[in-house]
């Protein structure tokens, strides 16, 4: 099995309810994609980042089955994608490691994950070896990023320790211990005689749901062809600019992936305190949206587009329909 987290910064200026509506959506994943299990998500205590934790059954269902599923390609990536009217995150990043049971006897209280860059695999050794002392804690787990499908942007950290307390009150408690002290501050791992390049601690709230309640059936690939829209809303002294860019870098990406533009429409001149502008492209399937997704971080017009469109953009939507 495989336990991964998912590292999401807030952009500035988010507000609360959108990042609670993203961690809503984050957190019913394992209701909807097969293969994955005890989903949940938190703002981190101590800075404007949400943590995302779950489980996949195996590596197939990992690299297969969740990233071509409607609910990652619609729901979870509104937030995610840089193209996004919607997104409302900024250089994210997973880390996840291979464990024979990642059953989760804690179901809810608070999670604390330690990613760490071990010097040598003595230091592992020696964190690992930490990790299965740790009585102060409700659950301690410890593992390296040793899962096969990595994503283009790579392993951002080698090992992973991830804790559970059921409360703040228990939490503190282990603060206040000698290891506790020692193991939150790259300093601190130094002084028990382990070496790490680096260290990062994310803690937030979880609360997994019923396992019941988890991982429906797999259903076949929807192989129907699919309409994407995008509408985005800008300044009305932007529009121009704005579908100027999406001629220029946007189109040309869509149709060099076979998805061909089938109209586009903006708001009326003085109608409206801030421009619509609506676009909608022709895609052969999720699938074929899945495998042009794969592309966009490589490809000069969509980072092109990114970069000098999406500041535009104040807001808006991005949707997948069936024509009916």
């Amino acid at each position: 099995m495989i336990r991964r987290f998912y590292v999401l910064p807030l952009m500035p200026g988010v507000p609360d309810v959108k990042a609670q509506e993203m961690i809503e959506v984050l957190g019913a994943a394992d209701r909807f994609i097969p293969g994955l299990l005890d989903s949940s998500a938190g703002v981190d205590l101590d800075s404007r980042t949400v943590l995302w934790e779950n489980t996949f059954v195996d590596e197939a269902s990992y690299s297969g089955p969740y990233m071509v599923h409607p609910y990652h390609i619609g729901a979870i990536d509104n937030y995610v994608m840089p193209d996004s009217p919607e997104c409302i995150t900024d250089n994210t990043y997973a880390t996840r490691y291979t464990t024979p049971d990642a059953t989760q006897e804690v179901r809810g209280g608070i999670r604390r994950v330690l990613l760490l860059n071990a010097s040598t695999d003595a230091d592992a050794a020696a964190i690992e070896a930490l990790a299965a002392q740790s009585q102060e804690m409700a659950a301690s787990a410890f593992g390296a990023d040793d899962v096969g499908w990595v994503s283009a942007k790579g392993r951002a950290w080698t090992h992973i320790w991830e804790q559970a307390f059921t409360d703040m009150a228990q939490l503190k408690r282990h603060l206040g211990t000698p290891n506790g002290i020692a193991c939150s501050s790259v300093e601190g791992f130094a002084s028990l005689g382990i070496s790490l390049g680096s260290l990062k601690i994310f803690t937030c709230p979880f609360e997994l749901s019923p396992v019941e309640d988890q991982s429906p059936p797999a259903t076949p690939p929807d192989t129907s062809p699919v309409l994407y829209t995008i509408t985005a809303c800008t300044a009305v002294a932007d529009a121009d600019t704005y579908v100027e860019l999406l001629e220029r870098c946007y189109d040309p990406f869509m149709v060099e992936g076979g998805c061909p533009l089938l109209n586009r429409w903006r708001t009326v001149d003085q109608g409206y305190l801030e421009a619509e502008v609506h676009s909608t492209w022709q895609i052969d399937s999720l699938a074929a949206y899945c495998d042009l997704r794969a592309t966009t971080i490589a490809d000069p017009h969509w980072a092109a587009f990114v970069k000098d469109a999406m500041p535009l953009v104040q807001g808006g939507s991005r949707r997948f329909h069936h024509a009916v």
